[in-house]
């Protein structure tokens, strides 16, 4: 449970917040795109024909997965403080579970606030560190979506997919091999750069860019750096093999790096905050990836449908019972995600990074 100072009063349901609509639009544009030329009895036609046997080892292989990352947050978490990755696992579930439930990909503050109150590490730099892991998430999907485009081939819509998160992430990677190499300059350029907005903003956005720079502490160790990119290609394999699992259900045969692929893109197509869930843009590219893959369109929108349902429903369910454990709401996280860019940024005690051994 978070400790009393903690503890939150459910936040009210806001129907008419601008980001709720923002996200049902999104969702409603993108799921018109994903029928679009495609015959909808069609569709239900592949649902209904599916062998959801293979759903089993696709969830668990699933699981598996985000206990991998688990143990990669452990190492970059090491520079702020020493939580074990069985202590992790269900704060991600958490998180996951509000991105699918909460716009905006809220799930993102959440995590960072349940680790700073129940582990006593400043919540900006628990904030600091979600951002350091969701730049590793970026550049192995990039890795993968560049590397299968290139060697198989797929639509425009993929390859401008494919520029478009190169640009973003080049400009990310820029900056962190910066932070990490050079801490001193990181401090200056933060510094420097964090002038330019009104002065009311100043000061949140010091505290913002600093948080990722604390975030990078821990992977200044070569231990840690190997390992933290290890596990990131490992758990994306891995779940690009729940993908093929649920591919198998459709008696889709298809070559791996199409799996690979339709991870990079079903993924990066939602990074960017949009719908609750990533719903539209997920199902989309992943159908664009297998109709470049010559699986007819129909059952290429069936597979995106099911394998978002895999991968939504059991972490969510999974949330909803932490949620339960920790005698928190709905509520109590969107208050969560609502009141963390507020705070201010703290003193990080120094913690020895984590070795191999550890």
């Amino acid at each position: 449970m978070l400790q009393p100072a903690e503890t939150f009063s459910p936040a009210r349901s806001r129907v008419g917040s601008p980001r709720l609509w923002l996200g049902l639009l999104v969702s409603a544009v993108f799921a018109v795109l994903l029928v679009l030329h495609t015959d909808p009895s069609k569709v239900l036609g592949a649902l209904r024909q599916a062998n959801y046997w293979w759903v089993v080892p696709a969830v668990a292989v699933y699981f598996a997965s985000v206990w991998v990352r688990a143990v990669r947050f452990r190492y970059i978490v090491a520079g702020v403080g020493r939580v074990s990755a069985r202590a992790l696992f269900p704060i991600l579930v958490l998180g996951y579970m509000a991105n699918n439930l909460l716009p905006a990909r809220a799930g993102e503050f959440v995590r960072a606030y349940i680790l700073g109150a129940r582990h006593n590490i400043p919540k900006m730099a628990a904030l600091g560190t979600v951002a350091v892991e969701d730049l590793f998430d970026g550049l192995t999907l990039l890795g993968f979506l560049a590397a299968t485009v290139l060697l198989l081939g797929g639509g425009g819509a993929l390859h401008d997919l494919t520029l478009v998160s190169i640009a973003i992430f080049a400009a990310a990677l820029a900056v962190f091999v910066v932070a990490l190499a050079a801490p001193d300059l990181a401090e200056r350029l933060v510094a420097g750069s964090t002038r330019l907005p009104p002065a009311r903003f100043r000061d949140k956005a010091h505290d913002l860019a600093w948080s990722f720079v604390e975030g990078l502490r821990s992977l200044r160790h070569p231990n840690a750096f190997a390992w933290v990119a290890g596990t990131s290609v490992a758990a994306w394999l891995m779940e690009a093999v729940a993908f093929m699992f649920v591919g198998y259900a459709f008696g889709m045969h298809i070559g791996f790096g199409w799996y690979m692929m339709a991870v990079g893109a079903g993924n990066l197509a939602i990074a960017a905050p949009s719908s609750q869930g990533g719903v539209g843009p997920f199902e989309l590219f992943v159908k664009q990836v297998l109709v470049a893959a010559a699986v007819p369109g129909s059952v290429a929108a069936a597979y995106g449908l099911a394998v978002h349902v895999v991968i939504l429903v059991p972490p969510t369910v999974l949330g909803l019972y932490y949620l339960w454990s920790m005698n928190l709401s709905i509520g109590c996280l969107r208050s969560m995600s609502l009141s963390l860019p507020s705070l201010r940024a703290q003193p990080v005690p120094a913690y020895a990074p984590v070795t191999i051994d550890d």
